[in-house]
């Protein structure tokens, strides 16, 4: 063990100890906005409202995820997106006709949902939304705008195959996920390349209805903004997706190992376990395990470190359902196996014994912190609003999931350690001239 990895286990280490009689924690002020929602009648809108915001985002939530494409189908969740995102609206593109008009619109498919996000300053907005609707109401599935489309998927799916993180979290769905959740997120390019426009008609006239519908906005919630969403609800056909089941592997006790390799110059590898839902009372513990594990190796730094330069990183999927969590081990910072070892020295010693009070008080202060700032952007909190709250936290999502890291104990953080990180896959992407040993 290098002398770094050995410090950090010894610090970690010593916060393992009997807890304390600490008084408990009083609950924290607000840290944002308290958010409502509000019925809109052909859908709910949560909100955290800010009339005299400049600027304002709308995350819109479709039930066309991932999750309702069989295999077969891989790819066809994006291709409907791109392919609205391209659809004419007075002959110019939905996506540019609101760039001209200042704003702008982006898309991602996750496990649960296809979403679109469109910011624009706040009194632009309305109107944006109603462009977007009409593009609803008659999407293009031409044979020419199909294959516009494939071809930047394509090019998307060609970035991915290049980053090794990328790589890894995909092997790590794939292998975990049953259903088509754990599908690549925008296909491949042989299944985008089967694709037909009855394909995509057929999806998007399953999944595109009323009942699979809902928004999150932070800014300047005006009425012409509600306005706007009830609009784009109503213009949708009554009635629930089609669903496909969510299924899960159960994680064996043996930790399966997933190799690719790929053009990189130093190994990355991803672990991945089994996670609690949004609405489960073990949230809060696993968001200050997630914390915790992300910066166990970067203490010493004097800023914050992107996804680039860390070390060791960890990431909270609770798009997905059932939810997991992941580290990621950068080769290029730190020898991978060395500190996949302390990982799993510092997850048992988590499960065997609770954290000291003070300790766990340092922890949670961490956790709130990377919570919060990762809700920074108007992107960022609508997101939040919309995907933490349509699992059981509430309209005040955001805030619920501070209070969530607040309320959690010492034997909450043990609990959860034992019932979660015992059990894992390790995803590896080495160098194509390396082993596999």
């Amino acid at each position: 063990m290098n002398g770094r990895l050995r410090a950090t286990a010894l610090a970690l280490a010593a916060a393992f100890a009997v807890v304390g009689a600490a008084p408990p924690t009083p609950a924290p002020a607000q840290r944002f906005p308290k958010a409502t929602l509000d019925d809109l009648g052909s859908l709910k809108l949560q909100s955290e409202n800010d009339a005299d915001a400049s600027l304002s985002g709308v995350q819109i939530f479709f039930g066309a995820g991932l999750d309702r494409q069989t295999a077969a189908q891989n790819g066809v969740a994006a291709l409907v997106a791109e392919c609205l995102a391209r659809t004419p609206v007075d002959g110019v593109a939905l996506r540019d006709a609101i760039a001209s008009r200042g704003g702008s619109l982006q898309y991602s498919i996750d496990p649960r949902a296809a979403r679109f996000y469109l910011e624009a300053r706040s009194e632009a907005l309305p109107a944006m939304l109603a462009l977007f609707t009409r593009a609803l109401a008659a999407p293009d599935f031409s044979a020419a705008t199909i294959a516009a489309a494939r071809a930047a998927l394509s090019a998307r799916v060609n970035e991915i195959e290049g980053d090794a993180r990328s790589v890894a979290l995909e092997m790590f769905r794939r292998s975990y996920y049953s259903s088509g959740a754990g599908l690549p997120a925008f296909g491949t390019t042989a299944s985008l390349a089967a694709l037909s426009s009855d394909d995509l008609t057929t999806f998007y006239r399953a999944q595109y209805r009323r009942g699979g519908v809902s928004a999150s906005a932070v800014g300047a919630v005006r009425p012409a903004l509600s306005a706007a969403l009830r609009a784009l609800g109503d213009g949708l056909p009554q009635g629930a997706p089609a669903s496909l089941a969510g299924k899960v592997r159960a994680i064996p006790e043996n930790a399966p190992r997933i190799v690719a390799h790929r053009d990189i110059g130093a190994p990355l590898v991803v672990v991945g376990f089994a996670a609690p839902s949004p609405g489960s009372r073990d949230f809060g513990a696993m968001l200050v395990l997630q914390s915790l594990l992300a910066n166990a190796f970067e203490r010493t730094s004097a800023t914050t470190l992107g996804a680039v330069q860390r070390s060791v990183g960890a990431a909270y999927l609770y798009d997905g359902a059932p939810a997991s969590v992941v580290v990621y081990v950068n080769g290029g910072r730190v020898d991978s196996m060395l500190a996949i070892r302390e990982l799993f020295v510092v997850s048992k010693s988590l499960a065997a014994r609770p954290l000291s009070s003070v300790s766990l008080r340092g922890f949670k202060t961490t956790a709130e912190g990377a919570f919060i700032t990762d809700a920074v952007t108007l992107s960022d909190r609508s997101y939040f609003l919309g995907t933490l709250g349509g699992q059981g936290l509430g309209a005040d999502a955001i805030n619920a999931a501070l209070d969530s890291i607040e309320r959690t104990t010492p034997a909450d953080v043990q609990r959860v350690a034992k019932k979660y990180l015992q059990r894992y896959i390790v995803a590896l992407v080495l160098p194509r001239s390396a082993s596999e040993g």
